[in-house]
């Protein structure tokens, strides 16, 4: 009885300091030099690598699946810009985007409780009066993070649904 009451009486100061890391991890890559570095290093993966040949008018990513109760970050290290989705649909990203190569990193920023299951997934597409007129990757998720509990956590972004994009606009 003794353990529960201790455990009453710290539950509530560290729930703030959580929530408050999730959202700092967008301030970490736009504020840290050497985040996407570092962020490499951790997760042992290559940047999808995306080559857009006619600028950034109309270019977007399409948020195309997202588990329910999830908030995820697309953070712009070149423009140091992000832009935070909680439902499927288009992110306008031309304004985020600047000619020469791109670094995008995408983020769960709020987890919906349940942190053994997420998934999300990015298509980067130009769109036009809101249709789809070129689909970048051959169509493929750019970025797309997929965690249901069952494989053994390896690096952070397992939990964090970090992923890494690089584009060059030409």
């Amino acid at each position: 009885m003794k353990y529960i009451h201790l455990f009453m009486i710290f539950l509530p100061f560290s729930l703030p300091t959580v929530s408050l890391a999730q959202g700092n991890i967008v301030d970490y890559f736009l504020k840290d030099p050497k985040a996407w570095g570092d962020t490499k290093k951790i997760i042992h993966k290559t940047p999808t690598r995306v080559v857009v040949p006619d600028g950034c008018k109309d270019l977007g990513f399409y948020l195309a699946e997202l588990t329910a109760g999830d908030e995820v970050a697309l953070i712009f290290i070149e423009t140091q810009k992000s832009a935070k989705l909680k439902q499927t649909g288009f992110c306008t990203i031309e304004d985020k985007l600047m000619p020469g190569l791109n670094r995008v990193v995408s983020v769960i920023t709020r987890n919906s409780g349940d942190r053994t299951r997420f998934h999300y997934k990015f298509i980067l597409q130009r769109n036009i009066n809101n249709v789809p007129v070129s689909v970048y990757h051959n169509g493929n998720a750019v970025l797309e993070s997929r965690y249901d509990g069952s494989q053994p956590v390896k690096d952070i972004s397992n939990l964090s649904g970090i992923e890494l994009c690089e584009i060059e606009i030409r």
